[in-house]
């Protein structure tokens, strides 16, 4: 098989069946319910997501992965495969997303899902992403994507996946985390704002707002010391 788009863009098909059906569970899917998949690889999380929900809408950027699996799942009439790139798409209707993330990509994928409406999602990721994600201020992970995620959702960490269980095997461990919607909204100027500052993480906290117009308090925190609604409501207040 070529592996061309997917090993650029980090991806690595799961092979354990044992991990696929502890996802199945995660995902507690109804047969109400619309599942959005991104990275349908070859099919092999697909296949099970169809099983459980009223339609899968999954999207594949690698056309001779997204032609060969096309055939392969040809029998579900509940699938909808797009060869398409998912997060370059503004909104599709879906209750629940489940996918297994390519690590390049994370960081798109996430700030995707935090501008969509949807029940829950499943993902796998990079371990060291999932720290990422759950990381305090002042800590050395704390990052824009943090923030955003922790604005938006409820995140659970639910299990590690070793790298035995891929092909090709990653150099790295991964998590299936869970996330809850909150009932709080970000916008793209919030999340383009937010990367902004985070360019200058290390800097005082009232030298960067001055450039946002916003006046705060004199003291000697830095970006990066400021907890998530704070550096929420900075980052709303220029357009």
């Amino acid at each position: 098989m070529k592996w061309s788009k997917r090993r650029s863009f980090g991806q690595h098909i799961l092979k354990d069946p044992k991990i696929l059906a502890k996802i199945i569970e995660a995902a507690q899917i109804k047969k109400t319910e619309i599942v959005c998949e991104a990275g349908t690889g070859t099919g092999v999380l697909t296949n099970e997501l169809c099983k459980y929900a009223r339609t899968v809408i999954s999207f594949e950027v690698d056309d001779i992965l997204f032609e060969k699996t096309k055939k392969l799942l040809s029998s579900f009439s509940n699938l909808k495969l797009m060869n398409l790139d998912l997060f370059k798409l503004y909104s599709i209707p879906f209750d629940v997303f489940v996918s297994n993330l390519p690590y390049s990509r994370s960081k798109e994928a996430f700030q995707w899902l935090s501008l969509q409406k949807f029940n829950r999602a499943i993902i796998m990721i990079q371990k060291e992403f999932a720290d990422k994600l759950q990381s305090s201020p002042g800590q050395k992970n704390y990052r824009a994507i943090t923030v955003i995620i922790q604005h938006c959702f409820t995140i659970k960490s639910l299990f590690t996946v070793h790298n035995k269980s891929f092909d090709p095997e990653p150099a790295v461990t991964s998590t299936v985390i869970q996330l809850i919607p909150k009932h709080t909204r970000i916008t793209y100027n919030t999340i383009r704002n937010l990367n902004i500052l985070f360019s200058q993480r290390n800097k005082k906290a009232s030298v960067v707002a001055k450039k946002f117009g916003i006046t705060l308090p004199s003291c000697n925190m830095r970006i990066d010391e400021l907890k998530v609604e704070e550096l929420i409501k900075l980052s709303s207040s220029k357009n």
